[in-house]
């Protein structure tokens, strides 16, 4: 018996020398082109920017335009920065940049990370008042 776990074990363990992962065979990947690399950066810059972020640019754009109106395509600017300022208002207010709210959980039980009320303070602090 231990005899055939020993054969079965030096089989496995010269199998697993000549063992090559499939990652090494595949040949390597080209570099990716520079408009791929290009759009792929600028979509991560744009994904980080909040609509606090939009509302506040449109609204120093409208500014800027107001006060300077001699600016060519001044009213069209105005026009679309009050646009966008309301757009990204009402997102903001219907909860499009939200992230969806989990639960927190531990061992599969809901936990709540809150700390104690102002009122269970206060009671909590007269009671080690009192014990003094």
């Amino acid at each position: 018996m231990a005899d055939r776990i020993e054969r079965e074990i030096e089989e496995i363990l010269r199998k697993l020398d000549n063992f090559v992962p499939d990652s090494a065979r595949r040949p390597a990947r080209r570099m990716r082109q520079p408009f791929t690399a290009a759009q792929s950066w600028l979509a991560h810059r744009l994904a980080r920017i909040s609509l606090n972020q939009v509302m506040m640019w449109a609204l120093i754009a409208f500014l800027v335009t107001f006060f300077f109106r001699a600016i060519p395509g001044a009213s069209w600017i105005m026009i679309a920065a009050l646009i966008v300022f309301v757009s990204a208002f009402l997102l903001s207010r219907v909860g499009g940049s939200r992230p969806p709210t989990t639960q927190k959980r531990w061992r599969g039980e809901p936990i709540d990370l809150s700390g104690p009320s102002w009122p269970d303070r206060i009671k909590a602090w007269l009671k080690g008042r009192r014990r003094v």
